[in-house]
């Protein structure tokens, strides 16, 4: 499924089960009802970005798979190019040498970057989980002793 359909199709169980679109319980003095909806909330939020995560993940392997795979069409046409030493000096083919360098050290770049915005991603993603996780962990201590 892609990434596109597993969002609309999230975003249509969020909205008709949600408890502000749709507040099932009539008495909105129990507190145990409310924090139950409020502990099934943060569970969904913490599985969509378990899914988020893993998406991240296939998303950023995809593009390094896409930038190497240029680097090595682009190494494959220069070692098509003779050295200077042994044709002589034509300013054409040494422009088009520099042109194929420049673009395998851009597709380096390209690179790092992917490498750097996953992590940083990951690493925003995995906080936001951690909030979520200790908010629904405080959550669920308060109704075990409102239930008591």
């Amino acid at each position: 499924m892609a990434i596109e359909e597993r969002i609309a199709d999230k975003s249509k169980k969020k909205d008709s089960g949600s408890p502000v679109y749709n507040h099932q319980s009539g008495d909105d003095s129990d507190p145990t009802i409310l924090l139950s909806e409020r502990l099934e909330n943060l569970r969904q939020a913490v599985e969509e970005i378990d899914d988020a995560l893993a998406e991240r993940k296939v998303l950023s392997e995809r593009f390094l798979e896409q930038i190497e795979e240029e680097k090595q069409e682009v190494k494959h046409h220069l070692r098509f190019l003779n050295d200077p030493w042994k044709t002589g000096f034509f300013p054409e083919i040494e422009f088009l040498r520099l042109s194929f360098h420049k673009s395998i050290t851009s597709r380096a770049k390209d690179s790092r970057a992917e490498e750097l915005k996953y992590w940083q991603d990951t690493v925003r993603l995995i906080m936001d989980r951690r909030k979520l996780v200790d908010e629904y962990k405080e959550l669920l201590v308060a109704k075990k002793r409102l239930m008591q």
